[in-house]
């Protein structure tokens, strides 16, 4: 394992969200039933649903409840300062995840306890980086401010492998998912959109009779 100092990069991570454009719609509209109703009592618009925007961290979450005696859990960070994975899973998957790590990291920096695989590294004293793999269990840490971006990517990528591996899962499978999700959630605003609308209508229909009263 190679580190070098690098200085800090900031990573900005923009979720662009397909769904935004009708949200702002809605909400446009629902503007203008209030403008138009500025005399009168408007019916309640629909509150419009929330849109979040990422900060300069992320994290990703993964439980795979199919079968209790293979339950799987993966976490994922990455922050402007640190790349944390934790993972938990059954007894089973552990040699595979010995022979990816081995693969991955070789055994520069290893040390070996019983069923404890113990990877480290440290500049000038400082811990930067540690994965520690016990039965059923493991934990990565990176110091970003004291490695290499080569050795992040690295890092990320291996992240990526034990993901799929002790989830089950598999890039094409969770794109899939992320799909299907988004096609849901267009829907939904649609059909807020369409309510807007027919607020809206309504709105114009009773600010037309208050007119001719």
């Amino acid at each position: 394992m190679n580190f070098s100092k690098s200085k800090h990069r900031l990573q900005s991570i923009r979720i662009i969200d397909a769904k935004k454009g009708v949200y702002f719609t809605a909400i446009a509209l629902l503007f203008s039933v209030i403008s138009v109703n500025a005399q009168s009592t408007p019916p309640t618009p629909p509150s419009p649903p929330t849109v979040k925007s990422s900060g300069t961290s992320y994290s990703i979450s993964i439980d795979n409840d199919d079968d209790e005696t293979l339950n799987s859990s993966v976490s994922i960070s990455l922050s402007d300062d640190t790349y944390k994975f934790r993972a938990s899973y059954h007894k089973s998957k552990n040699n595979g995840v010995k022979d990816i790590l081995l693969e991955k990291l070789g055994e520069n920096g290893l040390k070996i306890s019983g069923n404890t695989y113990m990877w480290t590294n440290s500049e000038n004293g400082d811990e930067v980086f540690e994965c520690k793999l016990t039965n059923g269990r493991l934990r990565m840490y990176l110091d970003l401010d004291y490695t290499s971006d080569a050795f992040l990517e690295k890092i990320k990528a291996m992240g990526q492998d034990l993901k799929y591996y002790i989830s089950g899962s598999s890039k094409e499978k969770e794109e899939a998912k992320k799909v299907a999700r988004a096609k849901r959630e267009m829907e939904r605003a649609q059909r807020d959109l369409e309510r807007a609308q027919r607020d809206l209508e309504r709105s114009k229909r009773a600010a037309e009779r208050a007119k001719k009263n």
